[in-house]
């Protein structure tokens, strides 16, 4: 693995070992995947007392639950007895986390509350289930399965005021999907990294966004933005993603970036797609790409936000998971239409399945050779750099 790192050559891709090796990927699971915050879903999806969904990846499960109080706790899905999962089912509601194998229960913040037939010395305080960190952006939920957590407040400081103007705290999940991609996780991650391929593959994204043209012309439109916006929205970047975060804090990026000239927001024609969000008092024609840790992503519209979740589920298959959010107060059939808000980003990922799956079938190839990026492809390059100082032994 030492080798392999030490040979990689700045402004390539990858080589083949590290999309197809087993090694590697349980170094991965290990170095990131157990260690940085992961988005799992909304509070929206669990609004009453006994809410639950899980959330799961590679051979990890996370109950995540609503108790009696309003808390929100992340679970891992192990019974303390012998390892059993507890919960079977993806969602849903329940009074207490009962076993199926023996029957033992917990509560819904992990409290063990009975156990067949133990001995008198069995301490049940000492055999709840295993608790996982879990901190909540608005209503956004993360969770961290390292025993001692990457810092979240720099982040959550610099970006109050965007939190805050954007109303993180008064939307609402409205949709979720599921893509499966029959491909390593790293290909999917760098696919969403950059925008050289958005103009042969994506036709309908290049159309609104000026983030598919070359660095030339997508800055000129960056220009002619910055002159003419109308509302408070932050347009000032902050760039402490991947290789440039801060030693002991969780990676974050933000930035503003411009729609094309008439574009208002990520449906056909670029028309309005809900009420507007939180604080925003008007359409500037741009959208504000967000990263939170190095597998969380949000693309926030004046009216909606989409957010993108990627995670490993053995080495040569992962899944993409989109979420699409409105304002608390916005109305189906009234203020937005599913169908057309979720157009967009459902077309583009359906295609990336296939452009990510064909970029597998081509690195597993006797004669894939890493190739030349792009200077398109400089924010795949952090992730590459980053990338590699993780998985150092």
């Amino acid at each position: 693995m030492s080798e392999l790192i030490n040979n990689y050559q700045s402004g390539y891709s990858l080589g083949q070992s590290f999309y197809t090796n087993d090694d590697i990927y349980q170094k991965e699971i290990e170095n990131i995947f157990l260690k940085h915050w992961i988005f799992v879903g909304h509070a929206s999806q669990i609004p009453e007392h006994g809410d639950f969904f899980l959330f799961e990846f590679d051979q990890e499960s996370i109950i995540i639950t609503r108790t009696k109080t309003g808390e929100i706790n992340a679970l891992l899905n192990v019974c303390r007895h012998r390892g059993s999962h507890i919960c079977l089912e993806k969602k849903g509601n329940t009074k207490s986390l009962i076993c199926p194998y023996h029957a033992w229960s917990y509560n819904l913040d992990g409290k063990l509350l009975a156990a067949r037939n133990m001995n008198d010395d069995f301490d049940k305080s000492a055999n709840g289930l295993h608790r996982v960190h879990l901190e909540l952006i608005g209503g956004l939920i993360f969770i961290s399965l390292a025993e001692k957590p990457l810092s979240l407040k720099s982040m959550q400081a610099d970006l109050k005021d965007t939190f805050d103007l954007f109303g993180f705290d008064k939307m609402k999940l409205i949709k979720q999907n599921t893509y499966h991609i029959r491909a390593n996780w790293k290909l999917a991650v760098e696919n969403y990294q950059e925008c050289y391929h958005c103009t042969p593959s994506h036709r309908e994204y290049s159309e609104i966004h000026a983030a598919a043209l070359p660095p030339a012309k997508r800055n000129q439109h960056l220009e002619a933005y910055l002159k003419t916006k109308t509302n408070a929205v932050r347009t000032r970047s902050c760039d402490c993603y991947f290789d440039l975060a801060n030693e002991g804090e969780e990676g974050y990026q933000y930035s503003r970036e411009p729609l094309l000239p008439g574009m208002k927001s990520g449906t056909a024609g670029g028309i309005a797609a809900s009420r507007l969000l939180g604080n925003i008092t008007d359409y500037d024609g741009a959208a504000s790409d967000l990263m939170i840790g190095p597998l969380s992503f949000f693309l926030i519209y004046d009216d909606h936000m989409v957010g993108y979740r990627f995670m490993p589920l053995s080495i040569a298959n992962c899944v993409c998971d989109l979420f699409w959010f409105v304002h608390e107060a916005a109305e189906e059939g009234k203020d937005y239409d599913l169908k057309e808000l979720t157009w967009l980003w459902d077309l583009t990922t359906q295609a990336d399945e296939e452009i990510v799956a064909n970029n597998q079938k081509g690195v597993n190839s006797h004669f894939y050779r890493p190739g030349k990026l792009s200077e398109m492809e400089g924010f795949h390059q952090h992730f590459l750099n980053w990338y590699l100082k993780v998985l150092k032994p």
